[in-house]
């Protein structure tokens, strides 16, 4: 059954493409990721914990509107 299938050479190129490009991305994204300096990682990583920043505007506030 599956000797009936054609596989062309653009076939290949184009999976073969697609794979070094989605590797090259993801290793760029390594790299990137393990140049951070230690601070900006320790910064990064509390961030959405962080209670020291001012609240930005677009959050509700909690005491009720008379």
């Amino acid at each position: 059954m599956f000797k009936r299938i054609v596989h062309e050479d653009w076939v290949l190129l184009a999976a073969l493409t697609s794979f070094i490009l989605v590797a090259a991305v993801f290793a760029v994204g390594i790299i990137r990721a393990l140049r951070i300096p230690k601070a900006d990682r320790d910064r990064l990583s509390a961030l959405p914990l962080d209670d020291s920043s001012t609240p930005s505007t677009h959050e509700p506030s909690t005491t009720p509107h008379s």
